[in-house]
């Protein structure tokens, strides 16, 4: 297999793939392939045209080791779950066939789709791109389903979570600041990587190695951090790929390593009854001459160790984090903390 073909090269490879007849052979009885349904965390049949957003995917399989169905799109009609090309039936000689599906919705300008690639003891997507911005982020799931015959009826197919979802929360615990936030960025993380399906005991993974770290980025329109917590926003909500990497450091400006940058404005509130006032001394950002602001940088290094499937929060509290603090303007020593949890999506 050859990572990292060009855009040509990856058409010309589709176009001869196209010619595979494997899976488009009539046996003597036809017995039509269909399949059977299901998302993360589901337990009935997919039956309706619309089911956890599992409307259409794509799949491939193998038989004795060679390919068999190259990248069909698969969707839902008449109640059943079916080939959109040309039906596709068992091998007459009724062998195990093992199919590997994903469902990727691909933002609009992605200029590289992925590509399933099978081999004989492997499955992987390959080439597989997170887009730099989170507005343009999606979901990609996966499934496997493997020694299948005949004899079992509809190819049973259980669709799993293969990203990170990461989410942001924030709450500003002192009456003396007022705190607005405009975006987020994590810096240091592999935005382009291989899928590898799981198979017997090996888990799904991914291979980011011949990726270099880049950065994903939030922008929206700026909101003001109350004194409860709470998200800052579905326009900040990123899918990453799953990966490890250690914590940034200041003294490499945090460029070592993994950091969430929170692009804000702080200010400290002689009078908090009054609001902000153009008098009221900016901790992080500038007051311009025209009234106008421009928004500061937090840094906050950390160390991820992000599972498929898997939802983290991180959470930003101004003003609290007793003695701890950050320098900003002036010298003062801001009181951050910062926290985070995990749930499967």
């Amino acid at each position: 297999m050859v990572k990292g073909l060009l855009i040509a090269s990856v058409s010309i490879a589709m176009m001869t793939a196209c010619t595979v007849d494997e899976g488009f052979d009539t046996p003597e009885a036809p017995n039509e392939i269909t399949f059977d349904v299901t998302a993360d965390n589901a337990s009935r049949q997919a039956t309706a045209p619309s089911y956890d957003n599992i409307t259409e995917f794509t799949i491939s399989a193998r038989h004795n080791g060679s390919l068999f169905i190259n990248e069909e799109s698969v969707a839902i009609s008449t109640g059943k779950w079916t080939s959109r090309g040309k039906n596709h039936f068992w091998p007459a000689d009724n062998g195990d066939v093992d199919f590997f599906a994903y469902k990727y919705d691909e933002p609009a300008g992605n200029a590289i789709s992925p590509v399933l690639d099978i081999e004989q003891d492997c499955a992987r997507l390959c080439m597989f791109a997170v887009p730099t911005e989170a507005k343009s982020q999606t979901t990609l799931q996966y499934a496997t389903s493997m020694h299948r015959t005949a004899e079992d009826g509809s190819v049973p197919v259980s669709f799993s979570h293969a990203l990170s979802e990461i989410a942001f929360n924030a709450l500003n615990s002192s009456d003396e600041l007022h705190v607005e936030i405009s975006g987020v960025t994590i810096s240091h993380v592999h935005m382009h990587g291989d899928f590898i399906f799981p198979a017997g005991r090996r888990q799904a993974s991914w291979d980011v190695s011949a990726s270099s770290p880049m950065k994903s980025t939030a922008s929206f329109p700026a909101k003001t951090i109350m004194s409860h917590e709470e998200s800052i926003g579905e326009e900040a909500v990123m899918h990453l790929i799953p990966q490890s990497q250690d914590n940034a450091t200041e003294a490499a400006g945090y460029t070592d390593g993994t950091c969430i940058t929170f692009r804000c404005a702080v200010w400290h509130l002689a009078d908090p009854s009054k609001g902000v006032q153009p008098t009221d001394e900016m901790l992080i950002g500038e007051q311009n001459p025209d009234g106008s602001v421009t928004f500061g940088e937090l840094h906050i290094p950390v160390s991820i160790n992000w599972q498929p499937g898997c939802r983290y929060i991180y959470s930003v509290n101004f003003g609290a984090g007793g003695i701890s603090g950050i320098p900003v303007a002036g010298g003062t020593m801001l009181p951050i903390a910062f926290s985070s949890h995990t749930e499967s999506m």
